[in-house]
């Protein structure tokens, strides 16, 4: 009988202290950030990716061991979206290896990066990312180290930049076989930077999935072709065909395992042969499954950079970035690595499924322009013994991510002199160019840094804790309060809650909040009950019942009975829209007695997840000039 696989474990939990989660901006010692130099030859303007313009970097304004003083280098600019925004984002190549500020150790390396996030109004996104992976990849699975700099070009400022390394092939970053120039084998080390929709970078590649995945809610997707670029250059045609078979052909291993209880092993010529069945004889599924994935697919690295992508949102999930060891001495597995590109995450987008602090959008076939999510994280998501890893993973460090979040703040205000420089350079939010599809309404009234870096912070420390009702251990259930929020109308102080009024009147009396239908020309009037600023986070599935105490005065003129409806916004539903609504809903005739109106929310299918709003539309069959009081209104769990 063939032996049974040791079921992975993924490192040695930990334990760390709570954090502390007050920060009181007066008892932060306010520091200056470190300042880079790039004085270009000639004082040419740096505006092209295509080529390098000839420059000397120097580095000061911090410990006398980084100092550098005119060191050589080329100079471009990088990035695709972030490359069209007025800041530009720069890829810098010294002629010499060159340590840049302590970064991952003080290695010497020559290629580094300056990360513009022109469209992150807090410039803490990349940031917090790659202190998150810290915690998460344990420097057993590479990602780049990261500090904030201000830059200089020619003398003039430029703002803020996080200064990170190249994601690159190199022995202390991607740690796989480099090939030499002019190296012809193909069994080298691949490293694979995800693209999206591109195919316009100069060693591209296309690998072919071809097949159905499946998400924790049941929903189905066909992937087909993936756009990938290898980082570095001169790769023939038959390496690219080499490594697109391979890692092609382990997306089927894996996909065979999961959904059809087939077991494949590959050879190096990625030719899948079907496993004998005596290599798998007395294992439970489980088992196999894990046996047969993790020969070709890392596993663990799947885990740890999952929790990555589901704490982020990052709306560019898809173009994650993977290498293979494909040389006589790597051991031939897809591993997930070298986190980047989150800029539009953490809430900074317009779409429901990002922009909201609940449910879970890494592991779905969430729609976001178009299906952006990792379909590796799809795919094992829905597997219960991937996320019983995931839950390891999560209690061991759950804390130290919390110290990560909070680390957002202290740094609002450790280093607002300088955020505060660059938002005088380039403007707030509101200003900036952004993308259309990115543009989020309640990030873009912020008038200073500040607003933002506390924004992130909240929305980072919810994300945190909704995940832990799923992955944790429920250390955070006192925070989801289930006490029921009443609202006494009479007062002028709850009329706070109520905005975007619309073809009605409302004002607050001594029989509470009085609504009166009006604009003739077109009825349906309206207004909403905003919740998105209640103190706690309240959730739907914990708040089903509405209840409404109102009265339809006698002098209104409608002589039948009144009808309202209300549109919901919770979770991944933050807009109003048909497909969540309750409608039809029966008042009764203008008596001018008060009545208590009952809605079960949660029959609309759609009322769970964090709740933002709801819209009254309170007479849907009604009539014009007529009105409605509401005295309270309640939201409880029964």
């Amino acid at each position: 009988e063939a032996k049974k696989p040791e079921i992975l474990t993924l490192g040695e939990p930990e334990t760390y202290p709570t954090p502390d989660l007050e920060v009181d901006p007066d008892d932060v010692e306010k520091l200056d950030l470190p300042r880079i130099d790039i004085t270009t030859e000639e004082g040419k303007v740096i505006d092209s990716k295509d080529y390098y313009v000839q420059s000397v970097i120097s580095v000061s304004g911090c410990d006398a061991a980084y100092v550098l003083k005119d060191c050589k280098a080329g100079v471009r600019v990088r990035g695709n979206s972030t490359a069209t925004a007025p800041k530009k984002p720069y890829r810098i190549k010294f002629e010499t290896k060159q340590t840049m500020l302590g970064l991952n150790g003080g290695e010497a390396f020559k290629s580094w990066c300056l990360m513009a996030d022109y469209f992150d109004a807090s410039m803490l996104r990349t940031w917090a990312t790659f202190n998150f992976a810290d915690v998460l990849l344990k420097n057993k699975y590479y990602s780049s180290d990261c500090t904030p700099v201000e830059v200089y070009v020619n003398g003039e400022y430029m703002g803020v930049y996080l200064l990170c390394e190249q994601t690159q092939i190199n022995n202390d970053r991607v740690d796989i076989y480099e090939k030499a120039d002019n190296e012809t084998s193909v069994e080298i080390g691949y490293l694979m930077i995800g693209q999206g929709g591109r195919s316009d970078e100069p060693e591209s590649i296309v690998v072919y999935p071809e097949i159905t995945v499946y998400d924790r809610n049941g929903d189905s997707m066909h992937f087909s072709g993936m756009n990938f670029a290898l980082s570095g250059d001169g790769y023939t045609e038959e390496q690219k065909a080499y490594v697109v078979k391979y890692t092609s052909a382990v997306f089927k291993v894996v996909a065979a395992a999961l959904y059809e209880d087939k077991y494949y092993n590959l050879d190096r010529e990625g030719n899948m042969t079907l496993r004998p069945h005596s290599e798998l004889k007395g294992m439970t599924k489980q088992e196999r499954q894990i046996d047969t994935i993790d020969k070709v697919f890392c596993i663990e690295s799947a885990v740890r950079m999952c929790i990555l992508d589901e704490i982020a949102k990052n709306l560019d999930a898809m173009t994650f970035n993977m290498y293979v060891d494909l040389s006589p001495s790597g051991d031939g597995r897809l591993t997930l690595a070298a986190p980047w590109d989150f800029d539009f995450a953490m809430g900074n987008t317009g779409y429901a499924t990002t922009h909201s602090t609940s449910g879970f959008y890494a592991t779905n076939l969430s729609y976001s322009e178009g299906m952006r999510t990792n379909l590796w994280y799809v795919m094992l998501g829905s597997i219960d013994w991937f996320e019983d890893m995931i839950k390891e993973q999560w209690q061991a460090n759950y804390p130290k991510l919390q110290e990560v979040a909070m680390e957002t703040l202290y740094m609002t205000y450790r280093y607002a002199d300088a955020y505060n420089r660059d938002w005088a350079k380039w403007g707030a939010a509101a200003n900036r160019s952004l993308i259309h599809h990115h543009c989020v309404a309640d990030l873009q009234r912020f008038t200073c840094h500040a607003d933002n870096g506390v924004f992130l912070n909240d929305w980072l420390i919810r994300r945190l804790k909704w995940l832990n009702r799923y992955w944790g251990d429920g250390s955070d259930s006192e925070d989801i309060t289930t006490t029921p929020l009443s609202l006494d109308l009479t007062k002028q102080e709850n009329f706070s809650y109520f905005k975007d009024f619309k073809r009605c009147d409302v004002s607050v009396t001594s029989n509470g909040l009085k609504a009166t239908a009006l604009q003739a020309d077109k009825f349906d009037p309206y207004f909403t009950f905003d919740l998105s600023g209640t103190p706690n986070v309240m959730y739907g599935e914990n708040y089903p019942i509405l209840e409404i105490e109102y009265m339809l005065p006698t002098d209104n003129t409608w002589t039948d009975a009144y009808a309202c409806e209300f549109f919901l916004c919770a979770g991944s539903v933050t807009t109003f829209t048909s497909d969540a609504m309750i409608p039809g809903v029966d008042l009764g005739k203008a008596d001018g007695q008060w009545h208590t109106l009952r809605v079960d929310l949660s029959k609309s299918g759609c009322w769970d997840g964090e709740i933002y709003a709801i819209r009254l539309d309170f007479f849907s069959v009604g009539a014009f000039g007529d009105s409605i009081y509401i005295k309270n209104i309640t939201l409880k769990s029964n």
